[in-house]
């Protein structure tokens, strides 16, 4: 870690210098070629302006992982109306907000998961505020209270959502709610205030948090709307539904600790201790495989016409479908992605602070709509295949310690672990502030 920062501060001081001697030799280049003089304090202000600039603009490209943020250009500006999303963790300003708002500029009737009623209210009318601008229908959005701490909630969730949209499907799903190790850190904080009780075991209890939200909770949330996602690509097989999980860059020096991921070991202590980072990048690289892994199972349902989740548990449909119905089944498909939008302005990334620093924050983090276009190519791009791994609007390869966000073994291994997990409840031992009652 000390050999990274040292690093880190070295290229970042040689930015800094280089950008500074530059704009110094240019001014004065410019200052004897021409009449205009300027003064040495103004060339000492631009030098260190310049200078400043070149150190955010390294640290930019450090945290961000690219030169310049792309865009996604849809050029047949295609139109979403009769099309259904759901985007999980909607709140105004975060990402998710930003990803819904592109898509019902687009057309698409949004229902967007919340956390609270308030919280759903204020983005509902933000939202509807942005249709009726572009003079659309302002019932183009609604919302579902869910909590992905809590599965009781999740289930109750995609049971509205079924009744919702049991007309015809849901043609994007993204997986979008997630917490950060700061968010999960700061509400065991305030728990251990309000109930003026410290049980010793906080750590435990912030992993447990980060894991199931961010992973447990999708992974239930997506299982119990596949049927809605099936149904929507044998509607038109010609449009295929889009399941897109939000990821990190945090996943590449990650690893699953397949003995128990609730607790996660570091390299540095391989007796049981942790580090919060390392617990969100492993709930990251659990998106990733838990993506490729669903990608494999909802063609295997589409393939072989079963729909897991409905009165049994797997109930194939009828064989006696007519020869175009078979035919349209043969070309559906269900498109998975997993995505990083970059290190993006949102309450996530950026803490309550002075607004001095924001200025930084502005150079160096994206904003959500930037961070959002990379979800909007996931959702509209027909060159892709499903299964890929998107950044920067763009594919690109996946990572993870040794590569394992491209193991297959792996992938399988993750999803028999976390549907065992949810069997056994496991996660209720370390969840002590969001134990669900018995789920009938």
């Amino acid at each position: 870690m000390l050999r990274t920062i040292v690093a880190l501060l070295a290229k970042a001081i040689t930015s800094s210098a280089i950008s500074g001697y530059g704009a110094h030799r240019l001014l004065l280049i410019l200052s004897s070629s021409s009449s205009l003089v300027l003064p040495h304090p103004v060339r000492s202000t631009l030098t260190c302006l310049v200078s400043l600039a070149g150190l955010t603009y390294y640290l930019r490209v450090w945290i961000q992982d690219y030169y310049i943020d792309w865009s996604y250009n849809d050029n047949d500006s295609r139109d979403l109306t009769g099309h259904t999303a759901v985007v999980t963790g909607g709140t105004v300003g975060g990402l998710g907000f930003a990803a819904a708002e592109l898509l019902v500029r687009q057309g698409a009737t949004v229902i967007l998961t919340v956390r609270t009623t308030a919280k759903g209210e204020a983005a509902l009318a933000k939202l509807k505020q942005s249709s009726s601008s572009l003079d659309g229908d302002d019932s183009c959005a609604s919302f579902v209270v869910c909590d992905f701490l809590s599965e009781l909630s999740v289930r109750n969730c995609a049971a509205e959502l079924k009744t919702k949209c049991n007309s015809g499907g849901i043609d994007f799903l993204i997986l979008n709610a997630g917490i950060s190790g700061r968010q999960a850190v700061q509400t065991d904080v305030k728990n251990k205030h309000s109930t003026n009780n410290s049980n010793g075991d906080d750590t435990a209890t912030t992993i447990a948090k980060i894991w199931m939200t961010n992973h447990v909770g999708p992974w239930i949330f997506a299982q119990e709307l596949m049927p809605l996602l099936i149904q929507a690509a044998k509607r038109n097989p010609l449009n295929h539904p889009r399941i897109v999980w939000v990821s990190s860059g945090a996943h590449k020096k990650s690893v699953i600790d397949w003995d128990n991921p609730f607790h996660h070991k570091t390299r540095r202590n391989p007796s049981g201790g942790l580090t919060v980072l390392s617990a969100y990048g492993q709930s990251k690289l659990a998106n990733i495989m838990h993506m490729r892994e669903y990608q494999k199972r909802v063609r295997e349902c589409l393939h072989h016409q079963e729909i897991p989740g409905t009165d049994d548990s797997t109930t194939t449909m009828t064989t006696k479908s007519s020869s175009i119905e078979r035919r349209h089944s043969a070309t559906a498909d269900v498109k998975c992605f997993a995505i990083t939008p970059g290190a993006v302005w949102t309450n996530m990334v950026v803490p309550n602070t002075i607004p001095i620093l924001y200025p930084i924050f502005w150079a160096v983090l994206r904003s959500p709509t930037k961070g959002a276009q990379v979800i909007k190519m996931a959702c509209l791009d027909n060159d892709l295949n499903g299964g890929e791994y998107l950044s920067n609007c763009y594919v690109k390869e996946s990572r993870g310690i040794d590569g394992c966000s491209n193991n297959e073994e792996q992938w399988k291994q993750l999803w028999e672990l976390t549907a065992q997990q949810v069997e056994e409840k496991v996660y209720e031992t370390f969840l002590t502030t969001s134990v669900d009652k018995k789920i009938d």
